[in-house]
């Protein structure tokens, strides 16, 4: 019939790793918590704790969803990496994408959070290399020696 119950597979984060510092030094212990949300209003959380050289890693998460056949649905997931450290929260990595395939340009991204608790969050874009006059966009406190431009500063 339609495909309004049959299942698709969706895509909805990358493999994550990286590294918490604070001032340049390792940070043991700090939790980092994944939150993504898709259309189908369900919001899958994991989390994990750096080891004691600071760094972490989270495993690729893909669904079996029937939200890709729905009509007239814009297929969008929001990722949400977050660092908890003296009761204080520090976004790691904050996007929206408009796909349910893997997009190699958030791999990269992904599998390099490296972060010092220091630095201020900022809103950046980077290549796409599917359509050059619509970057990607994020906010985060990481910082990548690639392609990003920085949009914004956000002040605490």
């Amino acid at each position: 019939m339609f495909g309004f119950f049959k299942k698709y597979d969706a895509h909805l984060c990358s493999a994550v790793s990286g590294r918490i510092l604070n001032k340049g030094e390792p940070l043991v212990g700090v939790k980092i918590e994944r939150e993504l949300y898709y259309i189908d209003d369900k919001t899958r959380e994991d989390s994990t704790l750096t080891d004691e050289n600071g760094c972490f890693s989270l495993p690729e998460v893909n669904i079996r969803s029937k939200a890709p056949g729905w009509l007239f649905a814009e297929q969008r997931t929001q990722q949400h990496i977050t660092a908890y450290f003296s009761d204080k929260s520090y976004v790691l990595w904050s996007t929206s994408l408009k796909l349910i395939q893997p997009i190699p340009a958030y791999n990269i991204k992904l599998s390099q959070l490296n972060a010092d608790l220091s630095n201020s969050e900022i809103a950046f874009t980077f290549r796409n290399e599917d359509n050059s006059n619509m970057p990607h966009a994020a906010y985060s406190i990481c910082r990548w020696e690639s392609d990003c431009k920085i949009q914004q500063i956000i002040e605490d």
